[in-house]
C-alpha cells in the first residue's frame, strides 16, 4: 500500500487546528475524526478533517444523517471557526444531536487553510465543488452550510419543514440577536419542504462577526437549530408508531 503524507511545510495550520481542538474540547465517545477527501494542489497533497458524531439514541433506530459544512475561504476562516465552536459544544452536550448521525466538515477548502489568500476559492476551483458534492451526498436527511459574506444581516436561507420554521420564529422573538450568547437571523429566506423530504439550510454570517463572542453566538444558534430539529423529529417518530 502506497501512502503519501502531507508535506510538513503545508500542514502547519491543519495540525494547529486539530491540536487546538483536542486541547480545548472534551474527548467524547460519540465523536470520531479522520482526514478525508485527499486532493493535490501544485504537487502537494491536502486533506480535509471530517468528524462524525453519533447521537446517544438506540443503535437499532433508523438514524437520520445530517451534514454540516464550514465554507472557509482564502480571506476568511469565520465559517470554520463557527463549526469548530459548535463541535466543542457538541462534545460536552451530545444529546443535542438526538438520535442523528452528524457528519461535520469544518474546513471545506483545506488549501485555503494553509495558503490563505494565495489559495483558490471554491468558486474558482471545480474540484472543491466536486468534493463538497461528495460530502453532501452522505447527508441523506439534512444539510447545513455556514459561510461568511459581505452582508449586514445574519441570514438563514434554504428549504425547511414548516414545523421547524415556526419553532425558529419563536426563537427569534424570545432571544435578541447576539445577546444571551445566541445570535438569531434577522433575515429569513426559506421555502417549505415536506417532513419526509431532505431539508437544507445555509447560514450566511456577516464577515465582520469574527470576534470570539460573535462566533460563539452563531455556534449557539446552530445548537438551537439542531435541538429544534431533534425535538420535532422525536415527536414525529412517536406519532408514526403503531398503537399497541
Amino acid at each position: 500500500m502506497h501512502i503519501t503524507t502531507l508535506h510538513p511545510d503545508l500542514r502547519k495550520n491543519l495540525r494547529n487546528l486539530l491540536q487546538g481542538y483536542v486541547e480545548h474540547c472534551e474527548f467524547s465517545e460519540h465523536l470520531t475524526g479522520r482526514i478525508d477527501f485527499p486532493l493535490y494542489y501544485l504537487g502537494f497533497k491536502y486533506g480535509a478533517p471530517v468528524f462524525t458524531h453519533v447521537g446517544p439514541g438506540h443503535e437499532r433506530e433508523d438514524r437520520p444523517v445530517v451534514g454540516l459544512i464550514g465554507w472557509n475561504a482564502p480571506e476568511s476562516q469565520l465559517a470554520s471557526q463557527v463549526l469548530l465552536q459548535f463541535i466543542e459544544i457538541l462534545t460536552q452536550h451530545p444529546r443535542v444531536a438526538g438520535n442523528a448521525i452528524l457528519r461535520l466538515l469544518p474546513v471545506a477548502n483545506p488549501v485555503a487553510l494553509e495558503l490563505d489568500e494565495d489559495a483558490p476559492s471554491h468558486e474558482e476551483w471545480d474540484l472543491l465543488g466536486h468534493l463538497a458534492e461528495q460530502f453532501k451526498n452522505q447527508a441523506s436527511n439534512g444539510l447545513i452550510e455556514i459561510q461568511a459574506a459581505d452582508v449586514k444581516e445574519f441570514t438563514l436561507a434554504g428549504e425547511i419543514t414548516p414545523a421547524i420554521y415556526q419553532a425558529l420564529e419563536t426563537v427569534s422573538v424570545i432571544i435578541p440577536a447576539i445577546r444571551g450568547r445566541i445570535a438569531v437571523p434577522t433575515s429569513l429566506e426559506l421555502k417549505p419542504v415536506r417532513p419526509d423530504e431532505r431539508w437544507q439550510l445555509r447560514l450566511i454570517v456577516p464577515s465582520d462577526w469574527n470576534d470570539p463572542r460573535s462566533v460563539h453566538a452563531v455556534a449557539r444558534f446552530l445548537v438551537r437549530l439542531l435541538h429544534t430539529q431533534t425535538r420535532i423529529s422525536r415527536r414525529l417518530r412517536k406519532l408514526a408508531r403503531p398503537f399497541p
